[in-house]
């Protein structure tokens, strides 16, 4: 299977996803290895999906965008929707339009949407989008998109004794050679170190990594150190020992047993004698016997 066939197949299914609501739309800004040269404001690029949540479904090395095209009239935005907007492109060994439906209708704001999926090659694609408005002529205009390439970058934080270090704040730096330039936007950045629960303790891991050199620094408890990664394509690893601290294991929390509570004594009632059955009839008897014996006396 060619890697342009990999990524219709993979467009489509994304399409399909993230129109259902799957797979849904990232609001955070960040660093991507997407990046739009120029369009003259007609074009914008944005990230389609969450690093991950793409990467695990699809379980190639993809990164989607969506590439927005505003229809123009008279230098001014033109917000009107359901105008058919047509997307082509030059170059899909670099980046590949969905290939499928790429007529789009606008939104209500005048925008049409697509999505570009872009395989882990650098290069640059042109991205041209036609339409037609009331009595003009078809209008057009075309946008440069850069495909940088990107890394994975991975390590684990360590104490002085190489032992993991949980919770540890890891950050990741643009370095421009001298200093951190600025950190790398990402939804995952900064991020904790594994408390263990879902991987080693101590580990991290940065995906969809742009080329270029980076500072990994890890903090913990006001101590820090930092480890240098220049990312081209593949996987990397930068570790991070923190020279000056130790992490102390917390001892296990024993549980406190639960106070007994002595059972109250509980006085024992005094049983009610209960009448005896003809009581009253023994004694009716014995006073017509008394009062026989009486007149008997005295007669």
């Amino acid at each position: 299977m060619s890697p342009n066939y990999k990524a219709f197949i993979m467009a489509i299914f994304a399409t399909a996803l993230i129109m259902a609501g799957i797979i849904p739309a990232a609001a955070q800004q960040y660093d991507s290895p997407v990046i739009l040269v120029n369009g003259g404001g007609t074009f914008t690029v944005e990230d389609a999906v969450n690093y991950t949540a793409y990467e695990e479904f699809a379980g190639q090395n993809m990164h989607v965008s969506v590439i927005t095209a505003q229809l123009y009239l008279n230098g001014k935005p033109y917000k009107m929707a359901n105008i058919p907007v047509v997307f082509s492109s030059d170059n899909d060994s670099v980046a590949v339009l969905e290939p499928y439906n790429r007529t789009r209708p606008s939104d209500e704001n005048g925008q049409a949407k697509i999505l570009l999926i872009a395989n882990n090659t650098v290069g640059t694609v042109n991205i041209t989008a036609t339409s037609h408005i009331m009595y003009q002529h078809d209008i057009s205009d075309t946008c440069t998109v850069r495909v940088v390439g990107w890394g994975t970058v991975s390590g684990m934080v360590t104490d002085k004794n190489r032992n993991g270090v949980p919770d540890a704040v890891v950050t990741l730096w643009h370095w421009n050679g001298t200093a951190n330039n600025a950190i790398l936007k990402s939804p995952d950045n900064p991020q904790l170190s594994n408390d263990g629960k879902t991987a080693a303790i101590g580990t991290y891991t940065y995906t969809f990594v742009p080329q270029g050199q980076y500072n990994v620094t890890a903090e913990k408890d006001g101590h820090m150190y930092f480890a240098m990664v220049d990312v081209e394509k593949g996987t990397y690893t930068a570790n991070v020992a923190i020279p000056d601290y130790v992490y102390v294991v917390p001892a296990p929390l024993m549980p406190t047993p639960a106070a007994t509570a002595e059972p109250s004594a509980t006085a024992t009632p005094e049983p009610t004698p209960a009448e005896t059955p003809g009581f009253g009839m023994v004694l009716w008897i014995l006073s017509i016997g008394a009062v026989i014996v009486l007149l008997k006396r005295y007669q």
